[in-house]
């Protein structure tokens, strides 16, 4: 997506695409996984994109637990706080187990110990991201930078 020249800051929604290529190109997200009358459980994944599906890799746990019964979302996001701008991609759907020979072919080693030997799928039912756009500096006449 080009970024449109504007007068004021605002949100520009990304395609499908983009998202998933900006997703694509990081390693570490958010989960959010919830039972029915409780907030939130929000964890930090480490992940690889496999096309449109997260694939991570978790010990046993609430967050396994709960991924394997209700929908889950996943969250990565850039910031950039000295140019105050960034991008954020939510993923929705739901999370399935798979057999480790199912996703050989991803390279994704856990970050902390533990034989995390449960790999989940987060079938992508719903992408959506935004992206901060800034008001267009004023030019200066003089030349300056």
């Amino acid at each position: 997506m080009s970024m449109q020249p504007s007068d004021t800051p605002g949100l520009d929604e990304l395609t499908r695409e983009e998202c998933l290529r900006l997703a694509a190109s990081h390693s570490v997200g958010r989960l959010a996984v919830a039972d029915r009358g409780r907030p939130p459980l929000v964890v930090p994944i480490n992940y690889v994109l496999d096309v449109d599906a997260v694939v991570f890799r978790s010990d046993p746990g609430m967050k396994v637990h709960l991924a394997r019964q209700y929908p889950v979302s996943f969250q990565v996001d850039f910031i950039d706080p000295s140019h105050r701008g960034g991008w954020s991609v939510l993923i929705s759907g739901l999370a399935v187990e798979v057999e480790p020979s199912e996703v050989a072919h991803l390279d994704l080693e856990p970050w902390v110990g533990g034989a995390k030997a449960h790999w989940m799928r987060l079938l992508a039912s719903e992408v959506s991201g935004r992206r901060i756009r800034l008001a267009d500096a004023p030019r200066d006449p003089r030349g300056y930078l």
